[in-house]
């Protein structure tokens, strides 16, 4: 079930609050806050992001709709709450490598796949997302590396 828009202004202060707090652990092993500035503004902002990790390595994911990663492209430099802590990373916006964001895409959404209406893909009868819709979506798709400095 894909949460209204409207309800992230209500969800996402309440992620924030959780993720700042000693009971970070209910929700951190998943999602972080990606703190950057904003690249017209200069702005600081604060959003909590689904995550997968591994080796080090963090993969955010998104679509070209979100506003927030652009901000990533002109200013790399960003600090994620991670697991209770600040931590500075530096990132890398993955978009336009079809097959590759595509193969990000397919492992992110079988680690979640209750995600997968956030990228407007369908899941079969067992649950899992269509490949279909991940090969069509993965044309907007955004993949966001993040590495510690």
């Amino acid at each position: 079930m894909r949460i209204p828009e409207f309800m992230f202004r209500v969800i996402n202060p309440m992620m924030r609050m959780t993720l700042h707090s000693p009971a970070h652990f209910v929700m951190s092993d998943s999602v972080l806050i990606l703190k950057y500035v904003g690249r017209k503004s200069g702005k600081s902002y604060e959003v909590p992001v689904r995550y997968t990790e591994k080796d080090g390595l963090v993969k955010c994911y998104t679509d070209r709709r979100a506003g927030w990663w652009p901000n990533l492209r002109d200013n790399p430099n960003v600090v994620l709450r991670i697991r209770g802590r600040d931590v500075k990373y530096e990132t890398t916006v993955l978009t336009g490598d079809f097959e590759r964001v595509r193969d990000e895409l397919t492992e992110y959404l079988g680690k979640f796949p209750e995600d997968a209406v956030y990228h407007d893909v369908r899941l079969d009868a067992d649950g899992k997302p269509k490949q279909s819709d991940i090969d069509i979506r993965a044309s907007v798709a955004v993949v966001v590396f993040a590495k510690p400095v």
